[in-house]
């Protein structure tokens, strides 16, 4: 469960919310929330505002107004992000926190948090319910309570690998929770966060979390990153928004933004093997070969990586899972370093001795191939096809060819989902193309 902040609000969450459009087609409590004397239909959060008054997770004073500027305590804080979340508030009879007693009215929601393990208190053995809350504080909150999880190594440039908050505005940002202060990229984590930027970031955490697609029963499972859960299409390909490949191929879609081999067995038991579905289409890798700015290693070695892809496939098998593993998109290097550059100056020097972005990722998918081959399974070398439509591997090819997303350089555009999408339907039987429902459009890169 997770937020963000403020300052020239009209400007910087316009920007926020032209990035985050999408959002405003899912809410549908809305129109029910009376109108507020101090906030007009023109201002900037009107929209969350009214949404989260519909949801009874916020409400206005006696006199009809909300007082949008006014700034939130760690208290309100809680009981906010609470119920956005849905976590019922306790009442244990001994309070963990000595400023907050049990007859406090945010008491039981200080109480359902700290049990979920989304707040810490203040290191002190307090809790300091009065004082105001921070961006920085926000974005923990926000990222430990919604199971955010950051995919990049580029932040703000007011906040630093050495900062604590630093993870938890990674996620905010590569999740599209915030985009921060466009004119300096700047987060400004020391920031008091006002009624109407708490309104705005929970509401908007909670649309991301109504938009994910936890993994059902099925007979066919998609199981991977966010080039699977299509989790950045909305905001990248808002015309497609849907346009992933496990639902153009009818299957369920098991996939996780930001998800490394690492993390993915932690959550592999109950998104797959208690789903005991027939087949499971695997592509996992490239969040893998990331290298860190902190400590210029990849989030997870070769030797490892090898290891979880290894472990996965034999316990599927063992279960007399079909198992089809798939190697990752080419890269377009070149758009990635710039994406990160301003964050990350020496972005390219990290794969420089790899033989550059491009090559150091598609050795990773050396190993889904050594893998398959050595376990006897089913590949689907999206790499290949992927280089072979675009007519040569180079950065030009990868941009001309409309596959490869031109804001980062490593995503699927729904062009490449539907490129997979067909391999999958034409190799893994049970499988079927629901391509109509698209109108027959045909995606382009934005």
């Amino acid at each position: 469960m997770r937020f963000p902040q403020k300052c020239k609000a009209a400007v910087i969450f316009t920007g926020l919310l032209s990035i985050l459009l999408f959002f405003s087609t899912i809410t549908t409590s809305a129109s029910a929330a009376a109108p507020l004397k101090d906030v007009a239909t023109t201002h900037w959060a009107y929209q969350d505002i009214q949404s989260l008054l519909g949801k009874n997770v916020l409400t206005g004073y006696s006199n009809g107004t909300f007082k949008p500027e006014q700034d939130v305590t760690r208290a309100q804080a809680a009981k906010i992000i609470a119920l956005a979340a849905g976590i019922e508030p306790l009442n244990p009879k001994t309070a963990s926190y000595p400023d907050v007693a049990t007859g406090h009215w945010a008491f039981g929601y200080i109480e359902a948090l700290k049990k979920e393990g989304v707040i810490h208190g203040k290191g002190n053995g307090l809790y300091a319910p009065d004082d105001k809350l921070t961006r920085g504080q926000m974005a923990k909150i926000l990222t430990e309570g919604f199971d955010l999880v950051g995919h990049s190594v580029n932040s703000f440039t007011d906040v630093t690998t050495t900062d604590w908050m630093f993870t938890y505005v990674l996620a905010l940002r590569d999740n599209g929770i915030t985009v921060g202060y466009p004119e300096d990229n700047t987060y400004r984590p020391n920031g008091i966060v006002t009624r109407a930027q708490m309104a705005a970031f929970a509401n908007r955490a909670m649309e991301w979390k109504a938009l994910q697609q936890p993994a059902l029963p099925s007979k066919v499972i998609g199981f991977g990153d966010s080039n699977t859960s299509g989790s950045y299409l909305p905001k990248e390909f808002p015309e497609y928004p849907n346009h992933n490949w496990p639902t153009l191929a009818g299957i369920t879609n098991a996939g996780v933004s930001g998800n490394t081999t690492a993390s993915a067995l932690k959550r592999f038991k109950q998104d797959v093997l208690d789903q005991q579905p027939s087949t499971v289409v695997m592509m996992f890798g490239l969040n893998d070969a990331l290298m860190r700015a902190d400590t210029k290693q990849p989030q997870v070695s070769k030797e490892q990586f090898e290891k979880n892809i290894s472990q996965m496939t034999t316990q599927m098998v063992a279960k007399g899972i079909t198992v089809v593993l798939m190697t990752n998109l080419p890269v377009n290097e070149r758009v990635y370093y710039q994406s990160q550059a301003v964050q990350n100056p020496g972005i390219e020097k990290l794969y420089a001795s790899k033989g550059g972005l491009h090559a150091w990722q598609d050795s990773y998918n050396d190993i889904i191939r050594k893998v398959a081959q050595q376990q006897g399974v089913e590949l689907i070398d999206n790499y290949a096809n992927a280089v072979q439509k675009a007519g040569g591997a180079t950065d030009t090819d990868l941009a001309n060819s409309g596959l490869v997303d031109p804001l980062l350089g490593f995503h699927w555009t729904p062009r490449g989902h539907m490129m997979v999408a067909h391999s999958v339907n034409v190799r893994v039987p049970g499988t079927h193309t629901t391509l109509a429902q698209f109108n027959n459009k045909t995606p382009t890169s934005r």
